[in-house]
């Protein structure tokens, strides 16, 4: 189920202009600590070789 949310969401994000790469789906124990780390630096990484988002942000 939750699965399935998500991919619902994710495909609104791409139709509103968000880029997919910015959000991430995983499943991680409470025991698996190294394991979040790992996923976090992954998500970290991806999002700051995307740059800026540029949609939905309001200007100054």
């Amino acid at each position: 189920m939750a699965r399935r949310k998500f991919a619902t969401l994710k495909s609104f994000l791409d139709y509103i202009g968000i880029e997919g790469d910015r959000t991430i789906f995983t499943w991680v124990s409470a025991s698996e600590g190294e394991r979040f780390a790992n996923v976090i630096k992954g998500v970290t990484a991806k999002v700051q070789a995307l740059g800026p988002a540029t949609k939905l942000v309001k200007e100054l």
